[in-house]
């Protein structure tokens, strides 16, 4: 009898294995999926808890490889062991391939934004232009300049944020005012899409490192 109850807890079931390998192989399509929601019109960060999932299950992928390992080594749960290994073993390089085409959707859609944003940035150095300053708000540039002020194209970080003032040259690498785009992220922290007119962007800072996407810099935290 101890020796049916250690193997009904060991065992895997048919379907239980099938799900697991199922979910492993969607890592490939759900992660850049999900990226590309969320840059869309119609994404929300709820979609973020899609993308944890994945990243909790990689985790415990980690912490139980050693553990299936050391299991493989006993007769009594070697075959439990063999099917776990199985599927970590197509959960990490599916979670992987999909971290890498999710990057480049990512990568993809802020250059999309780059371009769209280029209307409001035009209309930004015109005014700065014929004023001799830029404006002190982006709604200064309604009606003269932009005939409604646009926003991000993306449902999940609508609003662009415009700063200027005193503070803006010391704080912004001497640039006279800044757009800034506060993205989605999975996880503890933020981070930034910062436009400089002057392009004058660093490789670190504000609290991260800088990796450009079109005239814009996202700010890795």
């Amino acid at each position: 009898m101890n020796c049916d109850r250690q193997k009904s807890e060991t065992a895997m079931k048919p379907e239980d294995l099938l799900t697991y390998f199922l979910f492993a192989l969607s890592a490939i399509a759900a992660l850049p999926l999900v990226a590309w929601v969320l840059m869309s019109p119609y994404g929300s960060e709820l979609l973020l808890c899609v993308t944890m999932l994945y990243h909790i299950a990689f985790l415990a992928t980690v912490v139980m490889l050693p553990v299936m390992l050391m299991r493989f080594c006993m007769k009594r749960t070697r075959t439990a062991a063999r099917l776990w290994l199985l599927v970590i073993a197509v959960y990490v390089p599916c979670f992987v391939t999909g971290g890498l085409l999710e990057h480049q959707v990512w990568s993809a859609g802020w250059e999309a934004f780059s371009k769209r944003s280029q209307p409001l940035i035009a209309a930004i150095k015109k005014y700065e232009r014929d004023q001799g300053r830029p404006p002190d708000r982006l709604a200064d540039l309604v009606p003269d300049y932009l005939s409604v002020l646009p926003d991000t194209g993306m449902r999940a970080c609508s609003e662009y944020q415009y700063l200027t003032g005193p503070d803006t040259p010391e704080g912004f690498n001497e640039n006279p005012w800044v757009l800034r785009i506060s993205p989605p992220v999975f996880g503890v922290g933020f981070d930034l899409v910062l436009y400089f007119p002057n392009q004058n962007y660093p490789e670190h800072g504000y609290g991260g490192s800088l990796e450009r996407v079109g005239d814009w810099a996202y700010v890795h935290e």
